[in-house]
């Protein structure tokens, strides 16, 4: 009998990203791309296109890209806005909640409005960005 180990991508990463901006407008705009990227990620997802070997963009999603000005986003970056994910803004601070952990393309409409940005494990850290108190009692370092 011969066991495999292998790698799986199944635990959530559970992430927390933070853009903060300047200014308001510059947070209001990030968060109304992100809400466009959602909808055309939903319009042009197709459960079948991890197995098509043509991983050219689709002429809509590379018209979409140039007119919000998006130039360096690839189709793998609006695919993953597809995925469970959540975004707030509250006044200048945007928040995003995924369990992905490619989140580029959530990173590069933050960077493109300007935003100084944060990411983090809700694993390890409280939604303020402070140390989670149960870590401690939760890890096992092996250490006395």
């Amino acid at each position: 009998m011969r066991i495999w180990n292998g790698y799986g991508s199944e635990h959530s990463m559970n992430l927390i990203m933070i853009g903060r901006f300047q200014e308001v407008t510059g947070a209001k705009a990030a968060e109304e791309c992100m809400k466009a990227l959602q909808e055309l990620a939903e319009g042009t997802w197709s459960d079948d296109d991890w197995r098509s070997h043509d991983e050219r963009m689709p002429r809509e999603l590379g018209d979409a890209l140039r007119e919000m000005k998006l130039y360096d986003m690839g189709r793998s970056d609006v695919d993953n806005y597809a995925f469970d994910h959540s975004v707030t803004r509250d006044a200048e601070t945007v928040r995003l909640w995924t369990d992905e952990s490619d989140v580029q393309g959530f990173f590069k409409v933050l960077l493109h409005y300007g935003a100084k940005v944060e990411v983090f494990s809700r694993h390890e850290w409280n939604e303020d960005a402070t140390p989670r108190s149960d870590v401690s009692e939760r890890s096992d370092s092996g250490s006395d």
